[in-house]
């Protein structure tokens, strides 16, 4: 067993779960030819990290960093990753309590709150079963506290096929089952089953810059209740779509920028903000579309 082969820090410039980056944009094919080549197990590993703190009349935190292991023999690959982000603020307010148009200075406070609160970690298995074919089974886990998910946690399992394949270019795609454990911040936990659908490419742009765009879609099979609301088969569409741009600045210096984008039509509740409970038939559920932009400098040590 080769030890860990690569170090790699990140530099992270804007906020966001971390997405990670080739250290250079050489374009490596997927499927079979990832591991064609393996004699022996091999082990590769890449981490990431960031932190903006402010003091004074700005406070703010925000804390990101991810990691990911890969493990590769002749025909198989297991992969895994893990991101989580953290950002707090505490803001001036002000209130006019005593109604007389201006604010006096037992009217000013602050608040704190926090903006983001995730996690997420997957561990994945491809068997390659021929050049353009391969199965899959996967295990994942995740927290995301503004959006109203506690913990969600489950697996799946599929087929893989590539479509398009050139020296470099490449397209595949992918068909599967999921099953979730959703518990809620507010509301009861629920079993989601969903059929998966995915469609992936990466390729080069030019010789220093590689590009990798993907699709994922998640469909109910059952029907889902959160408080009054319900979804029925299909009804729960859950779209995460990315693109990420890789250029080589130097032989050591890389520049990443990547766009994420998750939609969820059917929202978890929201868990009560602060220490007041919503109103009586009251019930704000959290909002469809989540994006993440994220520049990142990665500079190669070894």
């Amino acid at each position: 067993m080769t030890p860990v082969s690569r170090c790699i820090v990140a530099v992270s410039l804007a906020i966001g779960p971390c997405a990670f980056a080739q250290p250079d944009p050489t374009f490596e094919m997927g499927k079979r030819d990832d591991v064609k080549e393996v004699k022996d197990v091999e082990w590769t590993a890449k981490g990431e990290a960031g932190l903006v703190a402010t003091t004074g009349n700005s406070q703010t935190t925000t804390i990101t960093a991810g990691a990911n292991v890969t493990r590769k023999t002749k025909d198989t690959k297991l992969d895994g990753v893990v991101t989580g982000t953290f950002a707090r603020a505490t803001t001036r307010t002000a209130s006019d309590a005593d109604g007389d148009g201006a604010i006096s200075a037992d009217e000013l406070s602050s608040v704190t709150a926090t903006s983001a609160e995730n996690a997420a970690t997957k561990l994945r298995f491809d068997r390659y079963v021929s050049e353009l074919d391969s199965v899959y089974v996967a295990a994942l886990a995740a927290i995301d506290r503004p959006a109203g998910k506690q913990f969600q946690g489950g697996g799946q399992l599929g087929y893989s096929r590539s479509l398009y394949k050139t020296a470099d270019q490449q397209a595949l795609a992918e068909l599967g089952y999921d099953l979730s454990y959703l518990r809620l911040t507010a509301g009861a936990s629920t079993a989601i089953q969903s059929l998966r659908a995915f469609v992936g490419y990466k390729g080069k742009l030019r010789t220093e810059t590689a590009m990798e765009a993907s699709v994922e879609g998640l469909f109910n099979v059952n029907t889902l209740t959160f408080g009054a609301r319900k979804a029925r088969p299909f009804n729960d569409a859950r779209v995460n779509a990315t693109i990420g741009v890789t250029t080589s600045l130097s032989s050591t210096l890389s520049l990443s920028a990547s766009f994420l984008a998750k939609v969820d039509n059917f929202p978890a509740p929201l868990g009560k903000i602060g220490d007041l409970p919503f109103a009586p038939g009251f019930a704000p559920v959290a909002d469809k579309l989540d994006t993440i932009t994220k520049i990142s400098l990665i500079i190669k040590f070894l």
